[in-house]
């Protein structure tokens, strides 16, 4: 069975991709350097899950939001954990 990328998000310097059948992402970065060869970063869902949260985490961090279920007098509140 061949393996069926599919892009669902392209950039000048990146690319997602995903495997639906694996449930894998796939991330191609290209260096402004021109002799570099690209990055590719290839993750599960677990892993995305993971990720997802944290650019949530740092999304709120940014923009100083309080989540209606986290304690404002915890640490953890403020840390994005």
């Amino acid at each position: 069975m061949q393996d069926m990328w599919e892009s669902v998000l392209q950039k000048e310097r990146w690319e997602i991709q995903v495997n639906p059948d694996y449930k894998i992402i796939r991330l191609h970065v290209i260096s402004k350097e021109e002799n570099r060869e690209p990055v590719t970063l290839q993750i599960g869902q677990t892993e995305l899950f993971e990720l997802m949260h944290a650019f949530l985490a740092i999304n709120r961090a940014f923009n100083a939001e309080t989540m209606y279920y986290d304690d404002p007098t915890s640490n953890h509140a403020n840390s994005g954990a």
